[in-house]
């Protein structure tokens, strides 16, 4: 009697445990499914602004090479202030 209860168990337990693991898979699938959505709805954002921005650069060819070398100027400069920075408290550590 021991056993048939102990078996009978085991198959329930067992049970339980495909079933909660067939909930997860279908979880895993279902935001498997949400992220190839939101990667396709990005790409096409993505793809959207990439082509405003050739409009954008087509149409103010001057105003782009401006903008970009002030974004560079300003990139370089950030850099160069961080790097001697650094170097400055390497120096003050020695």
């Amino acid at each position: 009697m021991v056993n048939k209860t102990s078996s009978s168990e085991s198959s329930g337990i067992r049970q339980r445990t495909h079933n909660s693991v067939d909930k997860v898979m279908d979880k895993a699938e279902s935001i498997k499914e949400s992220g190839k959505e939101a990667m396709a709805h990005l790409k096409e954002k993505a793809i959207k602004v990439n082509e405003n921005v050739d409009s954008r650069i087509r149409k103010n060819p001057k105003k782009s090479v401006l903008i970009a070398a002030g974004v560079g100027a300003a990139v370089g400069a950030t850099l160069t202030g961080a790097m001697m920075r650094k170097a400055r408290i390497k120096r003050e550590q020695a």
